[in-house]
């Protein structure tokens, strides 16, 4: 009898035991050569540049606030759009040229050709309206993602995107690029603390993150019909192995 019983239990969970990812394949950064114990210097860090289409608030401060009004960004949009000659048109002032200007760049820029309009320097803010990245693929929660921040890391990305999912491939993050005109392609492997190294680990503005998912998603993703033949089949094995017990007992 006790022989029995366990060869139905065994039986019963091969059928049931299902696909499974493996605890090493959820943790991130644990490949050689291991994260530094001291500090580190940020090498790979470049401050976003200035893009045709980008959308810029530019914020005017002075002692007289009539004076500075006309050239503060405004309306439904709050911004100026950088044409695709680069440039982008103030009020009196015309087209100022940004592109391929840091944002702290294009802040000196506009101090510059303002200060003839002004007694004393004005106070110049600028920032990207339009930072905002895509992740989709493999994650908790895809979408876009826009920042008020121009300082975007993947690991802040990904926290955005709700996480990876327990069949998310880590080793290859596919990242899309466009600069000048052109578009390219980058790997991000989080299994690796040399992620952190990356020229890709610091977002710019559009980028696309795409998260591969592993092979063990093909088996969860069925139709409602399809999701129902493991158990028919488990079923039918059960019934059979319970059928046979019960003739030998």
């Amino acid at each position: 009898m006790n022989k029995h019983f366990y060869l139905f239990c065994i039986a019963a969970s091969t059928l049931l035991l299902p696909s499974c990812v493996e605890y090493r394949e959820l943790l991130s950064y644990h490949e050689a050569p291991g994260i530094p114990t001291t500090p580190q210097p940020i090498l790979n860090y470049n401050p976003i540049v200035i893009e045709p289409n980008d959308i810029l608030s530019v914020q005017v401060s002075s002692s007289v606030p009539e004076a500075a009004a006309p050239f503060n960004s405004g309306g439904a949009g709050g911004g100026f759009l950088v044409d695709a000659n680069g440039e982008i048109f103030l009020p009196t002032l015309g087209p100022i040229k940004v592109d391929n200007l840091t944002l702290e760049a294009a802040k000196e820029t506009l101090q510059k050709a303002l200060q003839p309009y002004f007694l004393e320097q004005p106070i110049v803010n600028v920032r990207l309206l339009n930072f905002k990245i895509n992740v989709n693929g493999e994650v908790g929660r895809p979408g876009i993602f826009p920042s008020g921040n121009s300082r975007m890391t993947i690991v802040e990305a990904m926290t955005l995107a709700g996480d990876f999912t327990p069949y998310s491939r880590r080793d290859s993050i596919l990242i899309i690029r466009e600069i000048n005109n052109e578009r390219i392609f980058g790997y991000l492997d989080f299994t690796s603390s040399e992620l952190f190294n990356s020229p890709y680990f610091y977002l710019k503005q559009n980028d696309v993150i795409y998260v591969q998912p592993k092979k063990e998603k093909a088996a969860t993703v069925r139709d409602t019909a399809s999701r129902a033949i493991p158990y028919i089949s488990i079923a039918t094995g059960l019934t059979a192995l319970i059928l046979t017990l019960v003739r030998t007992f």
